[in-house]
C-alpha cells in the first residue's frame, strides 16, 4: 500500500472512531430520536462532510455499530466451530472480551446506554440461533429441547456477567473475567450433550 492510501485509510479509520465516540456519548444524553448529524460532528470536532463520507445520516451510523460488533462475533463462532464451544468456549470468551476491551469506554457507554439492550439482544439472538440448530442436528429430537432450554439458560448468565464487567461492579480484569465465566460454564455445561458430539467425532475421525 502507498504511503498515501496508508495515511488516507488511517485519516478514516480515526475519523470513524471519533463519530462513533461521539455517537455513544450523546446516546447516554438523550434519546437518539432527537441525536441529528450536527450534534455528532461538533461533538466529535469534524465537518459534516466528513461524517457524510462514511454515513448517511444517524441511524445508518447506529446501524453499523452494531454490524460491525455482531459480525466479529459471528466470524468467532464460526473460525472456532459451535460444537467445540459447547465443549469448552474459553477461546471464544476471551476473544469477545478483548475484543470488547480493546475500546471498553466505548463499548461501555454505548451498551450500557438505554439504546444498548437492542444490540445485546442481536448478540444473544445470533448465539441462541447458532447453538440451537447445532444441537437440533447433533442431538436426538427427543432430547434437543432440554438442551436448548439449558443454552438459553447459560446465556442469560454469561450476558449478566458479561454486563457488570462493563459497569465494573465486579472488580474483575478482562483475563479474570473471561476466567470466570469459563469457568462457571465448565462446572455447570450439559455432560450428556458433550457425550453426544465427542461420540460424533470419534465416529467422524474412525
Amino acid at each position: 500500500m502507498a504511503v498515501g492510501k496508508r495515511s488516507t485509510h488511517k485519516n478514516a479509520a480515526r475519523s470513524r472512531h471519533l463519530i462513533k465516540q461521539a455517537f455513544a456519548e450523546l446516546l447516554n444524553e438523550k434519546d437518539i430520536s432527537k441525536i441529528t448529524v450536527t450534534d455528532i460532528v461538533e461533538r466529535a470536532s469534524i465537518s459534516r462532510g466528513t461524517f457524510y463520507a462514511h454515513y448517511l445520516d444517524v441511524y445508518d451510523l447506529y446501524s453499523a455499530i452494531q454490524s460491525n460488533i455482531v459480525e466479529a462475533i459471528d466470524e468467532t463462532f464460526d473460525k472456532l466451530g459451535i460444537s467445540n464451544i459447547i465443549l469448552d468456549p474459553t477461546d471464544a470468551i476471551e476473544f469477545g472480551l478483548q475484543f470488547l476491551d480493546k475500546n471498553k469506554g466505548y463499548y461501555k457507554l454505548f451498551l450500557t446506554s438505554s439504546h444498548g439492550e437492542p444490540l445485546i439482544q442481536r448478540i444473544i439472538s445470533l448465539a441462541e440461533e447458532k447453538f440451537s440448530h447445532e444441537i437440533i442436528n447433533i442431538a436426538p429430537a427427543d432430547e434437543a429441547t432440554e438442551y436448548i432450554c439449558h443454552m438459553y439458560y447459560t446465556l442469560g448468565g454469561i450476558r449478566n456477567m458479561v454486563i457488570h464487567w462493563f459497569m465494573d461492579s465486579i472488580g474483575t480484569s478482562v483475563d479474570q473475567c473471561a476466567e470466570l465465566i469459563s469457568k462457571f460454564y465448565l462446572a455447570n455445561r450439559s455432560e450428556k450433550l458433550c457425550e453426544i458430539i465427542l461420540k460424533k467425532y470419534s465416529s467422524e475421525n474412525q
